[in-house]
């Protein structure tokens, strides 16, 4: 088993990758219990600060990265095509549908119990 602390944009994915290979995953995340300043929502993977993950076009890093990680099957990826808004090149999302499709596709996981809780130390139980 292994423990995740924080369901944003790195938890849920590493969750979900480990989840795939049949390991036990417990994911804590404080929300909705919690919010910082910077929270609005109550589900994972919260975008906060815009609503683009730039281009997708295979000509340049942020496009090649993106293409790689459809092939890997990413999870957040795989979220952001289905929650896709117009934005020419770019890869732009509807942030709440986004936020709402990542954390309702974790918690479909049999193997990712996920525990609403704020983590204030080191020890876990």
């Amino acid at each position: 088993m292994i423990i995740i602390i924080g369901a944003g944009l790195a938890g849920c994915e590493t969750a979900y990758q480990i989840a795939k290979e049949n390991i036990d995953v417990i994911l804590y995340e404080m929300k909705p219990k919690n919010f910082t300043k910077a929270h609005t929502n109550k589900n994972f993977a919260e975008i906060v600060c815009s609503n683009s993950f730039k281009s997708n076009l295979l000509t340049n890093a942020c496009g090649l990265l993106k293409e790689e990680m459809r092939r890997l099957d990413s999870l957040l990826i795989k979220c952001a095509d289905e929650t896709a808004v117009p934005a020419g090149q770019a890869l732009a999302i509807d942030r709440e549908r986004y936020s709402e499709l990542v954390t309702k596709k974790i918690k479909e996981m049999p193997n990712i119990k996920v525990i609403e809780a704020e983590v204030r130390s080191r020890c876990v139980s």
